[in-house]
């Protein structure tokens, strides 16, 4: 019923890849989150501190573009070729009721 998934390997290889990054954005995202510290740091001995702090925010706000973007290039190309894959075997039954 389906169309051979053979002929789209490319395809399928393409939405893997997409799916791999979103998932690499997501577990760097929680390694960059686990050491990210909460605490206000106010005296002149933690100044590094609210380096670092300030470095792990802009990284967290970089993740989170990019995965957001990423996760809704990913979901708008499987629907994408999902509705291909559809319209692929609607096409091959219409060929079968035509041809008996």
């Amino acid at each position: 019923m389906f169309p051979s998934l053979g002929s789209m390997v490319i395809e399928l290889t393409i939405l893997a890849a997409l799916v791999a990054v979103v998932i690499a954005l997501a577990l760097y995202r929680y390694f960059i989150n686990k050491d990210q510290d909460f605490h206000i740091h106010m005296t002149a001995s933690e100044a590094s501190e609210v380096g670092k702090q300030s470095t792990v925010a802009s990284r967290l706000t970089w993740v989170d573009k990019w995965g957001k973007s990423l996760t809704v290039v990913t979901l708008v190309y499987f629907l994408a070729l999902l509705i291909l894959i559809l319209y692929k075997s609607w096409q091959q039954a219409q060929n079968v009721i035509l041809t008996n």
